[in-house]
C-alpha cells in the first residue's frame, strides 16, 4: 500500500514537473513574441514618423512603405493616428486617415470584431469611431446581431452617431440599456446639428438623462440655434429640467431678451434664482439692476453672492454697490456688497 502510494506520488511529482516545463516554455515563447511584437512596432515608428509626418502636414505623395504590413505594424500606425487626431484639429488630417484606415486598416478590424477576446473587439470598435472607417458600417450592424457586452453597444452607438445619425437616433429609442448623463453626452457632441435637434423636439419621449444630457450638450456646442429650445424649457413642470436650461443659456451667454427670466427673481427655488443672477451677467446692468437689488436680499447666501458678482462685473457695478450699501436696510445685502467691493478692489 505504501509502494503503491509512493509510486503514484513519483508519478504525480512527474506530471507536474512536465506540465511547469511546458507552462514555461509557453511564457518564454509569449515573451519573445511580445518582444518581436515591439520591435517591429517601435521600427516602424523610428523608420517611417518623418514619412507619416511628410504625408499628412506637407502634402507630400503617399508612400507604399506607409502600408501595414502586419499586427505590429498597425500597432505603431494607430499610435500616429491617434496623436494626430488628439493633438491637431485639421480637417484636412482627419480626411487623410480617415482614407487611409478604410484602404489599408479595414481588413485587419473587420477580423478583430469576430475576436474571442474582449479586449480585442473593443479596440477594434474604438479605432473604427477614431479613424472613420465608415465601410465597415454594414459589419458592425452584423455584429451588433451577435451576444454583445454593454460597452461594446455603447461604442457601437458612438459609430452610428458619427456615420448614421438616423440609425443612431432609432437605436437610443428601442434600446434596453440605460446609460448615465455622461455617456449619452459623449454620443450627442458627434451629432451634426440638424440631427441633434431633433432631441429637443421629441424631448419629453426620452428618458430623464438623455433630457439631461441634451441640456448639457446643447451648451458646449453653444450654437445660437439651440436657444430658442432651452428657452421652451424654462416652463417645463421638473424642476431639474428647468435648472438645466438656465445653466445651458448662461453657458452659451447669449441673451437677446430678459423677460423669459424676470418671474425666475421670484421663484420658490435658490438654485433657480441663483441661475438668473448668473444669467444676468450677459445683459447691460442698466436692463437688469432693478431685478439685481432684489436678488442680492435674497434670503440664501449663494444668491446674494452671485447678484453681487454680476454686479461688480459690470464697469459701473462698484458704483452702483456703493449706493446699494447707502440706501438698503438689509444687513445681509450690506455686508455681501461691502465684501464684493473690497475684493473687486483688490484685484485691481
Amino acid at each position: 500500500m505504501i509502494e503503491l502510494s509512493i509510486s503514484f506520488l513519483l508519478t504525480a511529482i512527474v506530471v507536474f514537473l512536465v506540465i511547469l516545463f511546458l507552462f514555461a516554455i509557453y511564457l518564454l515563447f509569449q515573451h519573445q513574441r511580445e518582444i518581436r511584437f515591439s520591435n517591429t512596432r517601435d521600427t516602424f515608428l523610428q523608420n517611417h514618423s518623418q514619412h507619416w509626418y511628410n504625408y499628412l502636414m506637407n502634402d507630400e505623395i503617399f508612400s507604399v512603405v506607409l502600408v501595414p504590413r502586419g499586427r505590429a505594424q498597425v500597432a505603431a500606425i494607430e499610435k500616429i493616428f491617434s496623436s494626430y487626431l488628439k493633438n491637431i484639429m485639421d480637417e484636412k488630417v482627419e480626411h487623410k486617415i480617415k482614407e487611409f484606415s478604410n484602404l489599408y486598416l479595414k481588413k485587419f478590424y473587420e477580423k478583430d470584431l469576430s475576436s474571442k477576446r474582449w479586449s480585442i473587439r473593443m479596440n477594434a470598435l474604438y479605432r473604427i469611431a477614431d479613424f472613420q472607417i465608415d465601410e465597415l458600417l454594414d459589419t458592425c450592424q452584423q455584429f451588433e446581431k451577435d451576444k454583445i457586452s454593454e460597452g461594446e453597444y455603447f461604442q457601437l452607438l458612438k459609430i452610428y452617431s458619427t456615420f448614421q445619425p438616423e440609425l443612431f437616433i432609432e437605436k437610443i429609442k428601442e434600446s434596453s440599456v440605460n446609460y448615465s448623463e455622461s455617456e449619452y453626452r459623449r454620443l450627442f457632441v458627434l451629432l451634426e446639428d440638424d440631427v441633434f435637434i431633433r432631441l429637443f423636439e421629441e424631448f419629453d419621449n426620452w428618458n430623464k438623462n438623455i433630457q439631461l444630457a441634451a441640456i448639457d450638450t446643447a451648451a458646449v456646442k453653444r450654437n445660437m440655434q439651440y436657444i430658442d429650445k432651452l428657452k421652451q424649457l424654462l416652463t417645463h413642470e421638473v424642476s431639474e429640467i428647468k435648472i438645466r436650461a438656465l445653466k445651458g443659456l448662461y453657458e452659451i451667454g447669449v441673451i437677446d431678451e430678459i423677460d423669459p427670466y424676470v418671474p425666475f427673481v421670484k421663484s420658490d427655488m435658490w438654485e433657480v434664482r441663483l441661475m438668473v443672477a448668473k444669467i444676468f451677467k450677459h445683459v447691460p446692468l442698466n436692463y437688469t439692476y432693478a431685478y439685481l437689488e432684489l436678488l442680492l436680499e435674497d434670503e440664501n447666501w449663494w444668491v446674494r453672492s452671485q447678484a453681487a458678482k454680476t454686479i461688480a462685473e459690470n464697469r459701473e457695478g462698484i458704483a452702483k454697490l456703493q449706493q446699494f450699501m447707502e440706501s438698503s436696510n438689509d444687513q445681509y445685502a450690506i455686508e455681501m456688497a461691502q465684501e464684493t467691493v473690497v475684493r473687486r478692489q483688490g484685484i485691481k
